[in-house]
């Protein structure tokens, strides 16, 4: 399948991000899934008497984790992250990136203090899985990505406790950068 060229100026930015070609109703559900978890969550946070700063905070990565989990779902993105030159390397650097999220909740989340063991544990399995799923063969990605989404609510539940207020974050961790960013689009059973 081919992809098509990012836009230029501004527009071309946002085909970077997202894809070239992102049809309106994906657009519109990437929109709107993105700034309406921001809000749910700042209500939330702000429902169990959490500071201003943190408030923003859980919004700013509720927007990013889950609207990146939508966006990372559809057509355009998976085509986009897949096409012809982009290696498991891209993918690893991207995913490893994600990495920041786990530690600022960790230090602002999970207090008080900065809970080491959780960064370890969600962090390290979150790479272990990136690269166990990136290396397989394409049509064993997506079974493997849920197998490894399935360990880290398992993980995320029992080993180091969910995070109070986002209990939601490892599991659309998961979805947005196993399920949905290193499983490519497959064309009836075909990569």
């Amino acid at each position: 399948m081919s992809v098509s060229h990012p836009r230029a100026g501004v527009l071309g930015t946002w085909d970077r991000f997202v894809g070239p070609g992102m049809t309106r109703g994906e657009t519109l559900l990437l929109v709107g899934t993105t700034v309406t978890s921001g809000v749910l969550v700042a209500a939330h946070l702000g429902s169990l008497g959490m500071t201003w700063p943190l408030i923003l905070l859980g919004a700013v990565i509720a927007a990013d984790v889950i609207g990146g989990a939508v966006c990372n779902m559809t057509h355009t993105t998976k085509r986009w992250y897949h096409r012809p030159g982009q290696t498991a390397r891209d993918h690893l650097g991207f995913i490893g990136l994600h990495i920041v999220h786990v530690i600022v909740v960790a230090w602002a989340f999970r207090g008080p203090g900065f809970d080491v063991v959780y960064t370890l544990v969600i962090g390290g399995w979150l790479l272990l899985s990136a690269v166990i799923v990136l290396r397989a063969p394409t049509l064993l990605r997506s079974p493997l990505a849920a197998l490894a989404y399935a360990a880290a609510v398992g993980l995320s539940l029992y080993a180091v406790g969910p995070t109070p207020g986002l209990e939601w974050f490892v599991p659309l961790l998961f979805v947005k950068l196993l399920i949905g960013h290193a499983v490519p689009l497959l064309d009836h059973g075909r990569p």
